[in-house]
């Protein structure tokens, strides 16, 4: 039988998808699926981590285009990959952002008959993102466009993927559910023998940035007094980062609230470990990592219903609470209840894990992924 072709084509290379193409690698042997991938860059100017090119376990090429940073639009041109991918005639699963400058080059070929290559998309769609709340009808034009030349597969991780395409009124076919997976050497329920705060600990990881994490916004709505209930560790650099730490110093927090900068994955898995419970009030979260690290990690959650994928990694009252970062009242309201719950998170814990294997054990996400194909 003829090997089935597809070619990945996205930015930069975080860990997290060396992580996925290395377990895609280990699964698709001894089938008939095989992939290569092609990075725009290694890296964009917001991103801190390292990537050791040796870790790559699968076939890869890394352009040497056109890149620079327009306010936070990171435009990259590479001419010579598009050119490569073209010439392949094999399908291509366009992985950035759908307006990045390559992705909506091979959608212009595509609709021009210029490209025989059959296109599928891997989107992250979220219709509650900053961006997308944002009004704005040449991009809506320019988006439906782009998404009716895909002509291959649809490729998602969850319900707010299709509930935002039916709120676009963009027509999807051929899904795939393809949610983020995480390495479970490293997010695990191993936990640590023992513990040095008496009080309950809060975890978060994200990129500090308060117009996207909205974590201000959390400690306002949940109030000074709440604060010196639990000690909150945040993980994570940013441009909101001297802004977090004078809003400690200025409130006295500093037994309360620590910042804990840059971490490893490795201190995050012992971080997580550590933690009661995982916290992460977003105002923009197409689809986070870390909420699936959390629930891996078995800790009962406390995120916001911007965060795409808390239809997977939440069942309401049994392992956490979803709340709307733009209601206080909510915010503090759901924050006492799950304070009042404490006996019960171990059996949130026990639900977390349950949602981690249903929704993302890496085996299984993969597995149906390369049946989709073969």
């Amino acid at each position: 039988m003829k090997n089935k072709k597809v070619y990945f084509f996205t930015n930069i290379i975080p860990p997290y998808r060396v992580y996925f193409y290395n377990k895609l690698e280990e699964v698709r042997k001894g089938t008939n699926f095989d992939f290569e991938v092609f990075f725009m860059r290694e890296t964009e100017s917001n991103r801190n981590w390292n990537i050791d090119l040796k870790d790559l376990q699968f076939k890869y090429k890394i352009g040497n285009g056109l890149y620079f940073d327009i306010r936070g639009f990171f435009f990259h041109f590479n001419p010579l990959l598009v050119r490569d991918l073209i010439k392949s005639k094999e399908e291509i699963i366009l992985g950035g952002s759908w307006n990045n400058p390559n992705i909506m080059l091979i959608a212009l070929l595509k609709s021009l008959g210029l490209a025989k290559n059959k296109l599928s998309v891997w989107s992250e769609a979220n219709s509650l993102t900053n961006e997308s709340q944002t009004k704005n009808k040449l991009r809506d034009v320019l988006k439906k466009w782009f998404f009716r030349q895909v002509d291959g597969k649809f490729i998602i991780p969850g319900e707010m993927a299709v509930q935002s395409f039916e709120k676009w009124d963009i027509p999807i076919h051929d899904i795939v559910f393809l949610p983020n997976i995480v390495s479970t050497n490293v997010f695990n329920s191993n936990k640590a023998v023992s513990k040095e705060n008496t009080l309950p600990v809060f975890f978060l990881v994200a990129r500090l940035e308060e117009s996207i994490k909205g974590i201000k916004n959390f400690m306002d709505a949940v109030g000074l007094e709440n604060l010196k209930k639990i000690i909150l560790k945040i993980a994570g650099t940013g441009t909101s980062y001297d802004d977090y730490a004078k809003y400690i110093r200025d409130n006295n927090l500093e037994n309360n609230v620590k910042l804990l900068g840059n971490l490893s994955q490795e201190q995050i898995g012992e971080e997580y470990r550590n933690a009661d419970v995982f916290l992460l009030p977003s105002f923009s979260d197409p689809s986070p990592l870390s909420s699936v690290e959390a629930i891996s990690s078995g800790l009962p959650v406390f995120i916001s219903n911007r965060c795409g994928n808390h239809f997977e990694t939440v069942s309401e009252g049994k392992n956490g609470y979803v709340f709307d970062p733009a209601n206080h009242i909510e915010i503090r309201d759901k924050f006492n209840r799950l304070m009042s719950e404490k006996n019960y998170w171990k059996e949130f814990s026990e639900v977390s894990l349950k949602l981690a294997e249903q929704n993302f054990n890496p085996d299984i996400v993969l597995k149906r992924f390369v049946s989709s194909y073969t």
